[in-house]
């Protein structure tokens, strides 16, 4: 990617922020890619379900990305500023129409098609203001029928060719360069997954998500020969943001249209992926599966680093994986809010202070376009909240002013994280301590979901997962309970006996990293698919908590 006429101004010392998109616009950055590598594959579709491959060259994105434009403009009215819903899996048009949008100055607002209940679709619809919701040929019938009033198209109505008229000619974006009001404008709504209440609406302007792709670029080193395999759904950040950087450097995203344990390999052996992006759950059942899926059997060799975060990663999971696979696990922090990544840890560290982030958890150092501060707590180790300011921020809220001004003020996000700093081999290094709302208060003590959680699967090979909550305590506020998915290996019968030796070893001080003080006074055997969970595989804390004080306990029966 050519960057001379990019600018960057980021510093500790100075809130000003600059970053100067190289295209005038996307339908100009796609044009470039025509231009120069027509024949090269920008996305190769990977169906798990049906067994079928296809490709999709730079030359056919932008003429197809303008063609879809066309349509929308002429047969459904869309131009700038309007929006429109999508409730589609991973397929290559999800990301044709977004680029369409794009190119129209309009707004995308993808939905999340297995957990959105039609409710729940149709108040972000209503809430986005969206002109219709697109939809497969096999969106069920019943759930369009609950969703009567809302204007439905399907994917056959706009992927079909346009009526000639060339790519360059169905463009309605203004030169970014030019109006920083475009800049401005909100390129996707994504709404963030709420524990408590209708989700928010996060407005991702093209400002913030360029200048991110723009740091992770950076931060990994990509470029026009990075095939970054993406199987996380695009109504999250993660996809969304990552498959930018592949058009930015002129790569290839190799899209799966979902996640699964049996395919993780295969694909990554047969596209030869040169790097991946995952969440701690997928993490997790490769290792679980290692037996079956063993790396030997695959050629992994393109296969250089697999990103990693979204929610907390056990830092002993994580080693134990960069031992068995020998695939470093980059592991990054950041938020809807602020466009996907504002710390990583560097991918090219001499292997030896590699394992030693790595044992930490540390969530990498400050990324480009952005600063990161702990609020309140400028000394090492001390903590505080985690905010962030930079071009990478969002544009708040849709139609919520009360939490915008909340959280986005005095040029910074304040992401409700609590977090500190280290420094490791001369580099600041930042952590992520827990959620403000999450953090344990027990008699005046704060202590951490997080570092109990870790504790507990390190020091229990039985336990294949934690998930630590407060409950009510008439005398310390709050004690500790944790809520523990076995291991398929340990049996029913073995649950309570289980239960009752973490508490033992908790009361006495023997688990490794836990004080006494900071051990579970209560552990309750759950059984996975009981867990409130968002899409990506994030444990709703909240929504946990109340499933349990409200007695209610899916353990294996």
């Amino acid at each position: 990617m050519t960057t001379d006429n990019t600018i960057f101004a980021c510093s500790k010392e100075n809130a000003d922020h600059a970053y100067v998109f190289p295209w005038q616009n996307v339908a100009h950055l796609l044009s470039e890619r025509a231009r120069q590598t027509p024949d090269k594959s920008a996305i190769v579709y990977r169906d798990l379900d049906a067994g079928e491959r296809s490709e999709i060259t730079y030359a056919e994105l932008y003429r197809r990305t303008g063609e879809i434009a066309l349509r929308l403009r002429s047969d459904f009215g869309i131009g700038p500023g309007d929006r429109v819903a999508m409730a589609l899996p991973n397929c290559p048009e999800i990301q044709l129409l977004t680029l369409a949008l794009f190119r129209l100055g309009a707004t995308s607002v993808p939905l999340d098609l297995t957990k959105d209940v039609p409710e729940r679709k149709r108040y972000k619809i209503e809430d986005s203001g969206a002109r219709f919701l697109c939809v497969r040929p096999d969106f069920p019938k019943e759930e369009a029928d609950l969703l009567s009033g809302v204007r439905i198209v399907s994917t056959d109505d706009l992927m079909d060719p346009g009526n000639g008229t060339p790519a360059n000619e169905v463009d309605a974006e203004p030169d970014w360069a030019q109006d920083e009001a475009t800049r401005q404008h909100a390129n996707i709504i994504l709404y963030t997954s709420g524990t408590t209440g209708q989700p928010k609406g996060v407005l991702l302007t093209r400002q913030s998500i360029v200048s991110n792709a723009d740091g992770i670029i950076r931060w990994l080193g990509f470029t026009e020969n990075e095939r970054l395999a993406l199987m996380l759904p695009f109504h999250h950040v993660n996809s969304t943001v990552f498959a930018v950087t592949m058009l930015m450097v002129g790569g290839t995203m190799v899209l799966k249209s979902r996640y699964s344990v049996s395919n993780f390999w295969p694909v990554m052996e047969s596209e030869r992926a040169t790097a991946a992006s995952v969440v701690p759950t997928i993490m997790r059942d490769l290792l679980a599966r290692v037996d079956e899926f063993p790396p030997e059997n695959y050629d992994l060799s393109n296969l250089k680093k697999i990103m990693i975060g979204s929610a907390p990663v056990p830092a002993g999971a994580a080693c134990r994986f960069y031992d068995r696979f020998g695939i470093r696990l980059v592991q990054g922090y950041g938020t809807t809010e602020v466009s996907l990544r504002v710390t990583g840890v560097p991918p090219d560290l001499p292997d030896e202070e590699y394992r030693e982030v790595l044992a930490q958890n540390a969530a990498g150092v400050e990324l480009g376009n952005n600063n990161i501060s702990i609020h309140g707590s400028p000394e090492e180790g001390e903590l505080g909240e985690i905010r962030v300011r930079g071009p990478v921020v969002s544009g708040g809220y849709l139609n919520q002013p009360e939490a915008t001004a909340d959280v986005f003020r005095d040029g910074w996000f304040y992401t409700g994280d609590i977090g500190f700093w280290r420094e490791i081999s001369g580099r600041r290094y930042y952590f992520v301590h827990g959620r403000k709302k999450e953090i344990l208060i027990k008699g005046g003590v704060n202590i951490s979901p997080i570092a109990v959680e870790n504790a507990l699967v390190e020091s229990f090979p039985e336990i294949a997962s934690a998930y630590v909550i407060g409950r009510d305590h008439e005398r310390w506020g709050e004690d500790i309970c944790a809520v523990v998915i076995f291991k398929e290996s340990v049996s029913v019968s073995e649950h309570k006996a289980i239960a009752e030796r973490i508490l033992q070893a908790g009361s006495d001080g023997g688990i490794r990293n836990l004080s006494a003080y900071e051990s579970p006074s209560e552990v309750i055997p759950f059984q996975a698919g009981g867990l409130p969970m968002t899409s990506t595989g994030k444990v709703q804390r909240g929504a946990l908590r109340t499933l349990v004080n409200n007695g209610i306990r899916p353990s294996i029966s």
